[in-house]
């Protein structure tokens, strides 16, 4: 993993989302952390996809590691889960600073960028016999009721955006506690991707009414855990932007062009007139 300066960033963290699959967002996102990263920015991306990890197949010859043995995401927060089950809140506290650190799991790409340009990857996790149990294992509610996940998840979002410039996520699709951490909890920016197709379409527009009435304190977004409250009032009130992206398959160019001014244009307090929603 690439050296870190001692200056807070303070980074943008930006989810790719889509309702369905299919719609190319992980291949825009690979694109855009490229492009930034050759434009002299710090970039870590981050694959949230966690029941199907694919991330890491966009970013190859440059991936040196080999992903599948890399520790990630589920042992970063399963890390943290063993210590703060047998401890106190107090104790907890202690444990949240300690474990709260991406550059422990991140990894960069084998490619010299120009400047301070880096690009650095984040697995699902390592990928063993035991990955679908460990996966399988993540009790949403014990973690955020009663484990202080919420706080953990905050401070791990905060270590993120102290050593990058950009943090890119690409996010699991749907309804999901999962999708929730990656829509709601953790971005400045939510890129909702989808495709041409009806079902595409009503998905985008359900998951904005849902992020909608979400920050404006009506509901919770993922209704088959609102009475679990676990995500509480995170992300609340951060002004979290969220911009539609139309990515239309037989154009893959202006796929890459659409999504990269999006992304720099919102990080500059402008969007760009085709993603006004």
């Amino acid at each position: 993993m690439s050296d870190m300066t001692e200056e807070s960033r303070h980074g943008r963290i930006i989810t790719f989302y889509s309702y369905k699959g299919g719609t190319g967002r992980t291949m825009a996102l690979a694109n855009v952390a490229w492009i930034l990263a050759a434009n002299g920015y710090r970039v870590l991306v981050a694959d949230w996809d966690l029941e199907s990890p694919g991330l890491h197949r966009f970013l190859y010859p440059f991936v040196e590691r080999v992903v599948r043995d890399a520790n990630g995401i589920i042992d970063l927060i399963r890390n943290y889960e063993r210590v703060a089950a047998r401890s106190d809140d107090d104790e907890r506290e202690k444990h949240i600073a300690e474990h709260a650190r991406i550059q422990r799991y991140a990894f960069s790409l084998k490619w010299e960028f120009p400047g301070e340009g880096t690009l650095d990857f984040l697995s699902p996790g390592k990928q063993d016999r035991n990955y679908m149990a460990t996966l399988s294992a993540l009790d949403w509610d014990t973690f955020y009721g009663t484990l202080k996940g919420g706080e953990f998840l905050d401070a791990v979002r905060e270590d993120m955006r102290r050593h990058y410039d950009y943090v890119l996520i690409d996010s699991r699709t749907g309804l999901s506690d999962i999708a929730d951490i990656c829509t709601v909890h953790l971005p400045d920016i939510l890129v909702n991707c989808f495709a041409l197709s009806t079902q595409s379409i009503e998905g985008a527009v359900q998951t904005q009414c849902h992020l909608a009435k979400f920050d404006l304190g009506q509901s919770h977004p993922n209704t088959a855990s609102a009475n679990a409250g676990r995500l509480g009032g995170k992300g609340k009130g951060r002004g979290r932007t969220r911009v539609c992206l139309p990515t239309l398959r037989r154009s893959a160019r202006r796929n890459v062009r659409r999504a990269t001014e999006s992304v720099l244009g919102l990080c500059r307090g402008s969007v760009p007139a085709f993603l006004r929603v």
